[in-house]
């Protein structure tokens, strides 16, 4: 009998954590606004330079929220579309459409979120700078990495 229950409870707590308004994205899946104390932009984003995960907040109208991998480079912020897996292209990705019809984002680094600016990073070296950081923070090798994968680096800064 009390199987039949642990099924049921299970689902419903699930159910529960993937409801919209649930603060933010759990795992590979999407979520919505996210939640947290909202706090000014620093300028050196230093402190966030060893954090593994950051959520990323697009599309102001009807908000979705992503996990994120980051790197700081120069005290300054960034993130890239995914070197390793999902869609080969970019414009594939629902947040990066998103980023390219409005910049205006929102990013929860370890429970603070900040209004940020995401631009993208045109210039060949730049891109390829924090690639590497990228590359070296998450321990990625050349293995790891889909040659055939276009990678887009944005640079996310105060509005």
């Amino acid at each position: 009998m009390q199987r039949g229950f642990v099924l049921p409870l299970a689902t419903l707590s699930l159910m529960a954590l993937l409801l919209p308004g649930c603060g933010g994205p759990i795992g590979p899946l999407s979520g919505g606004r996210l939640s947290g104390d909202v706090k000014p932009a620093p300028s050196d984003w230093g402190f966030a330079a060893n954090v593994e995960q950051a959520q990323l907040e697009t599309n102001p109208v009807k908000p979705r929220s992503v996990n994120v991998w980051i790197a700081v480079k120069d005290g300054a912020l960034f993130l890239s579309s995914s070197m390793i897996l999902g869609p080969k292209l970019p414009t594939e990705r629902g947040w990066v459409r998103d980023v390219e019809a409005d910049e205006n984002v929102r990013l929860r680094i370890e429970g603070a979120v900040y209004e940020l600016r995401a631009r993208r990073v045109l210039d060949d070296a730049e891109v390829a700078a924090v690639r590497a950081a990228l590359e070296t923070k998450y321990e990625l090798d050349a293995g790891d990495i889909d040659p055939d994968r276009e990678v887009w680096v944005f640079q996310l800064e105060a509005r």
